[in-house]
């Protein structure tokens, strides 16, 4: 009872209120859906563009060993995006590529933070997707999006 009555004292003395914890704004995302629109996007494109050159003079040389290895990394690739879509792998590369977007998504969604698992939050956390602003980043067409929709619409996906 001594303590209710300082604290009654203090407020009413300082006029101010005892602090309570502020609500913390993190950003989430949908990991398939940036596989996705990532592997689709012009960004992907444009990294894989002097791989696939590179293969294509390979081949036109008859450098069969060089074309073994450069058609071995894009297989090797395919691979990574495939388990990365399905949650096996670690999407370190995309999270890499988007980190330019981050700041600026961060500001559009208003949230602190940006976390690709979040595996609790308390009560004073509040989640905000920002699966379509990172959409947006990516440039996703309109295909892209069905496919986004579609997955996070399928059973084990959501």
């Amino acid at each position: 009872m001594k303590t209710s009555w300082s604290l009654a004292i203090v407020t009413a003395i300082l006029g101010v209120a005892p602090m309570t914890a502020q609500n913390i704004k993190v950003g989430t995302f949908h990991k398939p859906s940036i596989v996705v629109a990532y592997y689709r996007s012009q960004m992907w494109a444009d990294f894989l563009k002097p791989k696939m050159a590179e293969l294509a003079e390979a081949k036109k040389a008859n450098d069969i060993k060089k074309a073994e290895e450069l058609e071995k990394w894009g297989q090797a690739h395919q691979e990574t995006a495939h388990q990365q879509l399905t949650g096996e792998a670690p999407i370190a590369n995309i999270l890499e590529a988007l980190q330019p977007a981050f700041p600026d998504i961060a500001r559009k969604a208003q949230v602190e933070i940006i976390a690709a698992d979040l595996q609790y939050a308390g009560r004073t956390v509040q989640t905000v997707d920002v699966t379509d602003l990172l959409l947006d980043w990516l440039k996703a067409d309109d295909r892209t999006r069905k496919i986004v929709h579609d997955l996070r619409n399928s059973p084990g996906h959501n």
